[in-house]
């Protein structure tokens, strides 16, 4: 007898937990810092890592990312380490305010700056912050790439957000971010690097990716001289509406079409 083969699913890298069963004591803390769950997403924090590194989105002990795993736990890299030869036990456990819970290492400096984009934005589950080329040369050069060039971009990023520069690691800096990640998924931040969210870490990184080839590919048509022939605002529409389908809003669509896709700024930075 043949069997109805099972439906096809998508894979779910999101980390589940259970509201108000954070622990509380030393005991309970560590037991959870160690669990398999968790180990699994410090296995993969340290995947992304190496991957960050061998595409040169980082240097020397540049990067940083952080898993939300609780109402207030979230897992975040430690300092002073290259994000290529990261290991699990330099993964370390802090709570909304910063403060270290567990992990053998201290954790990064940086921490403040995803912990805001949690507060602010519900959706986040995951943060990635790197210094990509291509993107952190826009965030030196304060332009935010044009919308409505590559319909992915549109889809996976919206409109990518700038954040005015701040020192790092400082609450300035965290209050900058944390606000513009209200409305953009990926944020140039000026003078300094990129930070992404998603709801998962993997999805986080891909955001990254997704910033990366975009900044990258807007700089290498802006040197051909041919000029910049953005899809129409109703297209732009459609994409949009493809974007909430995959769970992701954007405040875009309430504007006007001439805002919608309102270039100007980036134009008129090109070099004649």
């Amino acid at each position: 007898m043949q069997t109805k083969p099972s439906a096809p699913v998508l894979p779910n890298y999101v980390f589940q937990w259970k509201t108000g069963a954070d622990p509380k004591t030393s005991a309970a803390i560590n037991k959870f810092f160690n669990s398999t769950p968790i180990r699994v997403l410090k296995d993969r924090i340290c995947d992304i890592g190496r991957r960050m590194w061998q595409r040169e989105y980082t240097d020397g002990n540049g990067g940083n990312m952080t898993i939300r795993v609780g109402d207030n736990l979230f897992l975040t890299t430690q300092t002073l380490i290259s994000k290529g030869f990261m290991t699990p036990d330099t993964i370390a456990l802090v709570d909304g305010e910063g403060r270290q819970l567990a992990g053998k290492y201290k954790r990064t400096s940086e921490c403040l700056t995803h912990l805001a984009i949690y507060r602010n934005q519900p959706a986040a589950r995951a943060t990635c912050h790197a210094h990509p080329v291509h993107a952190t040369a826009f965030a030196v050069a304060n332009l935010q790439p044009p919308t409505g060039m590559i319909p992915e971009a549109e889809v996976f990023l919206g409109q990518i957000g700038l954040a005015p520069y701040h020192t790092p690691g400082t609450q300035e800096l965290a209050q900058a971010v944390g606000q513009a990640a209200v409305n953009h998924n990926s944020i140039l931040m000026i003078n300094h690097g990129v930070i992404t969210w998603g709801e998962h870490i993997e999805d986080a990184y891909w955001k990254m990716e997704n910033t990366e080839a975009y900044c990258k590919t807007i700089h290498i048509a802006a040197t051909l001289r041919a000029g910049f022939s953005a899809i129409t605002a109703r297209q732009v529409r459609d994409l949009i509406a493809l974007r909430k389908t995959l769970g992701m809003n954007d405040p875009r669509e309430t504007l006007p079409d001439a805002r919608l896709l309102d270039n100007t700024a980036f134009l008129k930075r090109l070099p004649k």
